[in-house]
Formats: structure tokens, C-alpha cells, sequence
């Protein structure tokens, strides 16, 4: 896998930041999918980061496809996204969990 994104931190105020990766396959038998990616928003709650959201097509439970992590939930939502449509996904995700558990708006520009 080439690497175009590796762990890019953007940050939306003090508290939220997003991170990117996004790899191209080299080859067809490298994965399955021509791209590779990783979208994952953190709150800084106290002194500790924590994970509010995840939205990625790394396999999970030994099935491709893009999936969602979200916040104090065990399972996973499938839903087929593009790294494109996963960060308009990610940022809406975001802001209504932030707001309802810590009581914070979020702007993402």
C-alpha cells in the first residue's frame, strides 16, 4: 500500500481533532478496494483524548467495507461510503454527539 495520508490531525477548536489516512493499493491482491482509509474524530475530555466517532473500510469481524464506530456503542453500522462522503458523515456524527454528551457545539470549517 502507498501511503498519500498518514495520520493528518486537523484540529476544530481546543477540544475536537480529526485524523486522515488514505492509502492507494499497489496491486489488486493487496486489498481489495482501491483505496484504503481511516476517519476518526477525538474530544479532548479532561487531560485524556477519546474516540467519538471512526469511519473506515479497514475489514472488521472478517467482512470488508466501509463501517461506523460510534461512541459508547459496541456495534458497528455498515453503510457503504467513499473517504469523501465518510468525512461529510464523520463531521455530522461529531457534532450531535459532542453536543448531547458534553453539551458542546462544534463547528467544523
Amino acid at each position: 500500500m502507498r501511503i498519500l495520508i498518514d495520520d493528518l490531525n486537523q484540529f476544530y477548536g481546543e477540544k475536537v481533532r480529526l485524523v486522515k489516512t488514505l492509502m492507494k493499493r499497489e496491486s489488486p491482491e493487496e486489498y481489495p478496494e482501491l483505496l484504503k482509509w481511516k476517519l476518526q474524530t477525538l474530544y479532548l475530555s479532561g487531560e485524556k483524548w477519546i474516540e467519538i466517532c471512526r469511519i473506515d473500510n479497514y475489514p472488521h469481524e472478517n467482512r470488508q467495507g466501509s463501517h461506523i464506530h460510534q461512541y459508547e456503542k459496541k456495534q458497528v453500522m455498515r453503510i457503504p461510503l467513499s473517504f469523501e462522503e465518510a468525512k461529510e458523515r464523520i463531521e455530522q456524527i461529531t457534532k450531535r454527539i459532542v453536543q448531547e454528551r458534553f453539551n458542546e457545539v462544534i463547528i467544523f470549517e
